[in-house]
């Protein structure tokens, strides 16, 4: 099934079938200063994300890149980690190199969904991660990642689970103009805001829907990779050394894409796919053996906009789930060529995107039941701005998805969307409000996300936030319309 435009990640139809799914990196022989947290985008500052990498520490950055640099308060001690109190970060000088141990990412969530026809009353969500860095010389660096994520969900649907995983652990070499990670790594490619077509090489986090932003939607996963650095582009280069398949939500989650209660498939219509088939079937995730894929983007900084253009042969992370026999539900990981343009500029004050990709083989499911692919079309554009020249930040974006000479399947032939986010902070930026949306185009599907947060106890934050989910049936909103919420809750990243 294409890219739901509301989320970015493929979910699809008897299958799942809906929703998610920079300038060139630095590149030069001068370390930055211990304790700078540095954000790295493979776009300048007039693009969207078009890889997302949060190191924390000295680092060598590679030469001509694009890069945000936060200064996160140095001390005049370089050997200490900063931001962060005592007893959450170590970090100490070896005789060989700089060692930092800390925890990095905690969350505490609490959610009360609102409807009387939810399977849950209400949800508690926990996660932690932590990670070791050691960078022995300018040129080479090893990092050892973990996390830790907890769920409890209690109604008529009880489950509870805590899950180890691993994240960013790789090895690293920096030359003047190449770098080499060999491990596992969280790498995502596009230039849209949260559903960057170009999103070909990441594995997709479903545990918790699209509760959350992009980056923790991803999960890491094995690859090769070899970034090579021009005076003005970059050429990134991903071997998906092992498949890893999405990350699902426990079958008894609210957010599981098949509902063992109301015999619903996300994408289909009941009407096409008998509820009491769908609550006698047994359920099959099980993924291929071998390797992911690999994908190639070239990215280039020139005065009028930045450019991309991406083309990969990988495997769809988020399964398909058809019809395999009387009783029976298979997942299936389809690969398939992929072949995008990006770009982005800055005008009339503000930032503008555009991507479109082409997908070779989209899964479907024909009026039959029975599966096959299909060529899509998906494409997307939007600007970015500050009204006023103030603090607001506004985002809006068009996007679709057309399929190519589809059969007579149950699966939406053509999805279109308009999302965004409003963001408003005051009070000397020590409170913010805002609003993530999607709202359908044709077919009645809608995603609000408002949410007020306390950000004056850094790097602490705390939120009450809003999910809000309507639709027709064969929509993300539609599927999920009794599973609207509010959640309170803290997060931090150190």
């Amino acid at each position: 099934m294409p890219d739901h435009p509301c989320l970015g990640l493929k979910l699809m139809p008897l299958a799942i079938c809906c929703l998610c799914a920079g300038p060139a990196l630095a590149a030069g022989p001068d370390p930055l200063a211990d304790g700078e947290l540095v954000i790295e985008m493979d776009r300048p500052e007039t693009g969207g994300p078009d890889e997302i990498l949060i190191e924390d520490g000295p680092y060598q950055a590679p030469a001509s890149a694009e890069e945000l640099i936060i200064d996160d308060d140095a001390v005049e001690d370089p050997g200490m980690a900063t931001g962060v109190e005592a007893g959450i970060a170590e970090a100490e000088d070896t005789g060989s190199g700089r060692l930092d141990m800390r925890i990095d990412d905690v969350r505490a969530e609490y959610s009360h969904f609102t409807r009387s026809a939810s399977e849950a009353d209400h949800s508690l969500y926990g996660k932690i991660s932590a990670l070791a860095n050691w960078q022995p010389s300018p040129t080479w660096e090893l990092q050892a990642a973990g996390r830790l994520d907890g769920h409890n969900q209690q109604g008529s649907l009880d489950y509870s689970s805590v899950k180890a995983d691993y994240g960013d652990s790789y090895i690293r070499y920096r030359g003047e103009k190449l770098r080499l990670t060999a491990g596992t790594q969280t790498v995502i490619w596009g230039r849209l805001d949260e559903l960057p077509l170009a999103d070909r090489v990441s594995t997709a986090d479903l545990t918790r829907l699209i509760l959350d932003d992009l980056e923790d939607r991803r999960r890491a996963n094995p690859m090769i990779r070899a970034e090579t650095f021009f005076a003005a582009a970059k050429l990134d280069l991903v071997w998906l050394v092992d498949f890893r398949p999405a990350e699902l939500p426990d079958k008894d989650s609210v957010w599981y894409p098949i509902n063992r209660q109301t015999g619903r498939i996300l994408g289909f219509d009941p009407k096409d796919v008998p509820p009491a088939a769908v609550q006698a079937a047994t359920i099959s995730t099980d993924a291929p053996g071998g390797d992911g894929g690999f994908g190639a983007r070239y990215t280039r900084t020139h005065a009028l906009a930045d450019f991309g253009v991406t083309v990969a042969r990988t495997r769809q992370s988020i399964p398909y789930f058809r019809s395999a026999g009387p009783g029976a539900i298979k997942a299936e990981y389809p690969r398939s060529w992929s072949y995008g343009l990006d770009a982005a500029a800055d005008a009339a004050g503000a930032t503008w995107r555009f991507e479109i990709l082409y997908n070779s083989d989209n899964p479907v499911t024909r009026t039959d039941l029975t599966y096959t692919t299909t060529p899509a079309l998906s494409w997307g554009g939007g600007v970015e701005l500050h009204p006023g020249d103030g603090d607001t930040r506004l985002n809006v974006q068009v996007v679709g998805t057309n399929l190519v000479d589809a059969p007579s399947i149950i699966d939406r032939k053509e999805i279109y969307g308009l999302n965004g986010e409003i963001e408003v902070p005051f009070d000397r930026e020590r409170w913010r409000t805002s609003l993530d949306f999607y709202v359908g185009l044709g077919d009645k599907d809608v995603y609000l996300n408002p949410e007020v947060a306390f950000l004056g106890w850094e790097p602490h934050e705390l939120y009450l936030a809003l999910h809000y989910f309507d639709g027709d049936t064969q929509t993300l909103g539609g599927f999920h319309q009794d599973h609207s919420s509010v959640n309170l809750g803290w997060r931090a990243r150190f």
